[in-house]
């Protein structure tokens, strides 16, 4: 394989050298200056130094140095997952990376495989080739953004909710799928997010996870982290499924399971996700006001932290957790990017002054008015909505101790007393109500359902 891809760098670089020397026979010489790129004697020592092993430099030119790494897709904004791959075509080369902006060295991240830009969307990422007895390639970097997924919900209830636009990622699973080595180890794996699950839920087991032996595995946050840390030492130290990076998931993978279209059982794949209980799933996210731990209910699709040692259940995963750190653009006419989504917000609360601290009280409102103001904001000189439960859910802040749990540099005076809650565009499983984003710490949840008919504060974003 080595030898392969050495043979075609080979042959590219052989191509593109003659094609270079036959265009500067074309052009006139400058004199006899053979750093002179025009002259044709440039490319042909050029050439030959590479044929005969001559690695010194020529001019400007390093020949000794690792060509540098690239990216695909290319950096940008996407609309549809991907996975990104880095390569360099110098033989032999190892690629570093950092997703801090640091510059990469032999002692950072060693690329291995590709990772789903919803793993890494937001970061900037900055990658080094180096192989031993060559100057290192140059360092390159790239950012990539990626629409949150859909909530689940397609049915309209409203013009310009969430069904009506059906904004996001679609969802894509695959599984359950045995593993060669170990058929009895079943796994499904996510295609939009990257997340590797294991199939069943703990103390179930088969494709179906019919094989209740020894039965659901319930208990606090300490019995599933446990259960799930097992994995890895199972098959002689080679892991369930032949992965040993099993985990408890963290609060942001769980959510991506949640459909907000049903009204029970809000498991969204219930095929590649079978047998999931009809009850609250422990995640690994800390709930930093104290000791609790956040979970996800599926017999209401809610999402609360609660006392640590609750009897609730657990799904693992197997792939890297997701780096979560927030990067916005502030554009300076109250509006703001998320360079994680690739959406655009309005950076003050409606009701609030479109000034630098968004001065002045926000204005609650119903979910009707909040649906035609967000439609009629023309900001920016953009179109706008209200954001659906997945969107707005994107701007939490797990970290933050004290309310309001947003980026409040970038939203300041973000409402965050007792009900400060914000709309959604997503209707509730009872249709009567909507759900809304709670970015206080005044009560610990996540999002909820509330009546449409009461008034509930709004921020909107742009499509």
């Amino acid at each position: 394989m080595q030898q392969s891809r050495y043979l075609v760098f080979f042959v590219r670089t052989l191509f593109f050298l003659c094609v270079a020397i036959f265009y500067t026979n074309c052009n006139q010489a400058d004199l006899e200056n053979q750093c002179d790129p025009n002259f044709k004697g440039y490319y042909e020592t050029i050439l030959f130094k590479i044929l005969s092993g001559n690695t010194s430099k020529h001019c400007a030119v390093n020949l000794n140095q690792v060509l540098p790494p690239f990216f695909s897709p290319a950096p940008g904004h996407y609309n549809e997952p991907h996975f990104i791959s880095i390569s360099t075509i110098t033989p032999g080369a190892t690629i570093y990376i950092t997703t801090d902006g640091s510059d990469p060295t032999d002692a950072s991240t060693l690329y291995a495989t590709p990772s789903s830009i919803w793993r890494l969307a937001g970061q900037r990422i900055r990658a080094i080739a180096i192989k031993p007895g060559m100057d290192h390639s140059p360092i390159v970097e790239g950012t990539y953004s990626l629409l949150p997924l859909k909530t689940g919900q397609t049915a309209i209830y409203s013009s310009g909710d969430d069904g009506s636009f059906g904004s996001g990622i679609s969802t894509n699973y695959t599984g359950p799928s045995a593993n060669a080595t170990y058929p009895n180890d079943y796994i499904s794996l996510d295609q939009s997010t990257g997340i590797i699950w294991k199939t069943c839920s703990q103390g179930l087991e088969g494709p179906t996870c019919a094989i209740n032996s020894p039965g659901l595995t319930t208990g606090g946050i300490t019995v599933l982290t446990t259960s799930c840390n097992a994995l890895n030492s199972l098959n002689s130290g080679n892991g369930y499924a032949g992965y040993n990076t099993w985990r408890l998931p963290t609060m942001k993978e769980l959510l991506t399971t949640n459909d907000a279209s049903k009204t029970s059982l809000t498991i969204i794949d219930p095929t590649t996700l079978p047998s999931t209980a009809n009850f609250a799933y422990w995640a690994s996210t800390p709930y930093p006001p104290n000791t609790d731990r956040w979970y996800l209910d599926y017999s209401a699709g809610n999402s609360y932290a609660t006392i640590n040692t609750n009897g609730y259940y657990g799904r693992c995963v197997a792939s890297l957790p997701p780096i979560e750190t927030f990067s916005f653009t502030d554009h300076g006419d109250g509006t703001v990017k998320d360079n994680s989504t690739g959406l655009t917000w309005q950076k003050c609360s409606y009701g609030q002054n479109n000034d630098s601290t968004c001065s002045g009280g926000a204005t609650p409102t119903s979910w009707a008015t909040a649906l035609t103001y967000c439609s009629s904001l023309s900001l920016g000189s953009k179109s706008w909505k209200l954001p659906n439960r997945n969107e707005l859910v994107s701007l939490y802040d797990f970290t933050k101790a004290t309310g309001p749990t947003i980026d409040q540099v970038t939203f300041p005076n973000t409402v965050s007393s007792a009900s400060g809650y914000y709309w959604t565009s997503t209707t509730y499983a009872a249709t009567s109500n909507a759900w809304y984003i709670n970015f206080t710490t005044t009560f610990n949840s996540i999002y909820e359902g509330h009546p449409k008919n009461n008034s509930l504060y709004v921020r909107c974003v742009s499509y």
